[in-house]
């Protein structure tokens, strides 16, 4: 394999510092995500709501997963 003069080290650094940064944008995204569906099940009284919220929830909780894994490798 070609060492270039150990830049391999730094270009592996600069893509999981990307994939952290997509991932916390990933989580601010489901924050929204947890928000809007929760004033929706609010305002629209369906039998889906209960559902909408758990699949929310469950995003946000692999989001925050996801975030947890990144960092930590």
């Amino acid at each position: 394999m070609i060492n270039f003069f150990g830049f391999e080290n730094y270009i592996l650094l600069i893509i999981k510092i990307f994939f952290i940064i997509g991932s916390v944008l990933n989580i601010i995204f489901s924050f929204i995500v947890v928000k809007q569906v929760t004033s929706m099940s609010k305002n629209i009284n369906d039998k889906f709501n209960f559902v909408l919220i758990v699949f929310s929830y469950i995003y946000l909780v692999l989001s925050i997963i996801l975030v947890l894994s990144m960092v930590a490798l």
